[in-house]
């Protein structure tokens, strides 16, 4: 025997399901759930809903500045084996970077190029 729903059980569930509908922004119309009640439509205010997409399947990890050989710096955009070689130099010629704008010292490399790595790097110890 299978269990059946009551008519309010159902129409409760409509409304759950309509409002989850309406609230991911879909459009949505019950020609006879309108007729059988008077509900009147108010709009729904969602300025405080915060949407956060996962951005980690998607993006590469960061290179580390301070422990990177040749073959993974040469991997950012722009930086070849010169440039990749010189930052290697650099880096044990100096110690760690402190700071990305560090990067400015290096012969090769400028402000441009530094924007364009920026979020492909980090600088750990």
């Amino acid at each position: 025997m299978k269990a059946r729903f009551s008519p309010v059980q159902e129409r409760g569930l409509v409304i759950l399901v309509a409002l989850g509908i309406i609230a991911s922004g879909l459009a949505l119309l019950l020609p006879l759930f309108v007729h059988r009640s008077r509900i009147t439509v108010a709009p729904i205010e969602l300025s405080v809903v915060r949407v956060l997409l996962p951005t980690f399947l998607d993006s590469p990890p960061k290179v580390d500045l301070n422990t990177a050989e040749i073959d993974e710096l040469k991997e950012l955009p722009g930086i070849g084996e010169v440039l990749a070689q010189r930052i290697v130099d650099y880096r044990e010629e100096h110690g760690p970077f402190k700071a990305i704008t560090d990067l400015e010292n290096i012969s090769g490399i400028g402000k441009s190029l530094i924007e364009k790595i920026s979020d492909l790097v980090k600088l750990g110890e």
